[in-house]
């Protein structure tokens, strides 16, 4: 304890969870310390700057923000608003435009009903086992009670469907195979395909996304800022460049962190928001049951990404208030489907975009030939990379948008290698460890950890698993007064 007996925590990583757990402490007493090894804060909400434009390294929308929902509620107990953080929704009409093959475009509309209803006249054929697999979603997302601030019950339909795959999910309901192919794009959002992805994720992000998706304006680093600001104004820190290498431990509590140049924290309480595996690797056996470290070394995810940043020419390229997927170059079945695309939205935008980004998913190892390099630092061969990975991408984008190619000004290109390092996943995973499913509580008596490992992914997975983390600690429940805010 403190000297001025305030309860202090020191909260290891300062990403969306990190972040989001801090604040969350903060708001209930803590004086909180974040230790951020990047010299950027955010993690997946990570922004940068090229001349006049932004660019996002992570997350390309997020859901569960209308009013009602959990995240609504969140930001409001923060005392953040829609203004405030230049928030926007999608489309009601086309939130999601979505190719099965070169010549079917899908228009994905915001509600159920009307996102049944589209359905439906697509595919006529199909419409009672549209219904019946959309009652299925709901019944799902109505299982996962901290994503309505619910107070925790048990679920029967939670263990029914978390025993089976999202193509499992589709095929009791549905066979027309264009139908189950139009909802590859679902698995894009989590980094995995149909055939892998549990049906219990489908039905949770699926559930949201229908209800409603919004964007920041500006770039996603106005979030991380505005976490990290609360903290402080609430006599926090947060603080970058401060790479944790050391855990001190003694009598099962953690009793300092030491950073790489050279100073150590103390704290009452330490919560880890980073990677699962490379704490593991620092800390050794000693902070997690045996059960937990069988599980971090043996999980294998290397499903990574590639994303071009590409900067436009004024007046070439029309802005888009939605999310647009399409078949991806090659198709490894290993991998989700489809790439994806968006022109993000700036704080004034009008009708011409000033940037795109296009995400696909490729394996770590197409890029294994640089892993011991660092960034700035890895040559002329993986430059001529990037440009053809840009090249293929950008020739592929402009069979289903023509007017990219004359759009395009100049590309950056973030690869598996980009986001190992700045989000310390291993392999350069997208998602990192998530389905891991962690315990939030560690063999540490003071030590608790946070984020996607432990629940769910996403800006609406790791705020409401922040939400869990930090009622353990607290040791009550903050459901009531978050759905409250």
């Amino acid at each position: 304890m403190s000297d001025n007996n305030q309860h202090t925590a020191c909260i290891i990583g300062g990403g969306m969870s990190g972040l989001i757990t801090g604040a969350l402490l903060a708001k209930n007493g803590y004086k909180v310390t974040v230790l951020e090894k990047n010299h950027i804060i955010g993690g997946g909400l990570q922004s940068f700057r090229r001349g006049d434009a932004v660019f996002n390294t992570g997350m390309q929308a997020f859901c569960g923000y209308d009013k009602g929902f959990a995240l609504h509620h969140l930001f409001n107990y923060f005392g953040f608003d829609r203004e405030s953080l230049h928030a926007i929704p999608l489309d009601k009409e086309a939130q999601e435009i979505v190719w099965t093959d070169s010549d079917h475009c899908y228009h994905l509309p915001k509600t159920r009903e009307k996102y049944e209803a589209y359905l439906a006249a697509q595919f006529p054929h199909q419409a009672q086992g549209i219904h019946d697999f959309l009652d299925d979603i709901y019944e799902i997302g109505r299982t996962f009670d901290y994503f309505w601030l619910h107070p925790m019950q048990r679920h029967e339909a939670a263990a029914r469907y978390s025993v089976i795959t999202a193509r499992q999910l589709l095929e009791k309901h549905l066979s027309d195979e264009r139908l189950m192919q139009l909802f590859e794009y679902v698995g894009m959002h989590l980094g995995y395909n149909l055939s892998v992805l549990p049906a219990t994720e489908l039905g949770m992000i699926l559930n949201l996304y229908i209800e409603g998706s919004w964007r920041l304006a500006g770039g996603n680093n106005h979030l991380a800022n505005s976490l990290a600001s609360f903290i402080e104004r609430n006599n926090g820190c947060v603080i970058n460049n401060a790479e944790v290498c050391e855990v001190a431990t003694e009598n099962k509590k953690v009793v300092r962190v030491k950073t790489t140049d050279g100073k150590s924290y103390e704290a009452d309480t330490y919560v880890c928001g980073m990677p699962p595996k490379p704490f593991l690797e620092m800390t050794g056996d000693n902070v997690f049951r045996q059960s937990s470290c069988e599980r971090i070394r043996s999980f294998q995810n290397d499903v990574s990404c590639c994303i071009c940043h590409a900067q436009l020419k004024e007046h070439k390229f029309k802005y888009l208030n939605h999310l647009i997927f399409m078949p991806a170059v090659e198709q490894d079945k290993k991998l989700p489907q489809y790439i994806s695309m968006l022109t993000p939205p700036e704080k004034n935008h009008d009708e011409w975009a000033k940037t795109i980004e296009i995400l696909s998913f490729v394996h770590f190892e197409e890029f294994a030939e640089w892993k011991d390099s660092y960034t700035g630092k890895r040559g002329l061969d993986y430059e001529q990379r990037k440009k053809e990975y840009a090249n293929d991408i950008l020739n592929h984008v402009a069979q289903y948008y023509p007017e990219i190619k004359e759009a395009i000004d100049r590309v950056y290109v973030s690869t598996p290698l980009t986001i190992r390092d700045y989000y310390n996943n291993p392999n350069g995973a997208f998602y990192s460890q998530q389905g891991l499913f962690l315990p939030i509580k560690t063999k540490m008596n003071n030590l608790y950890m946070t984020g996607q490992a432990v629940q769910y992914q996403g800006l609406f997975g790791v705020a409401t698993t922040a939400i869990a983390t930090v009622e353990t600690i607290l040791g009550r429940s903050l459901i009531d007064e978050i759905a409250k805010a």
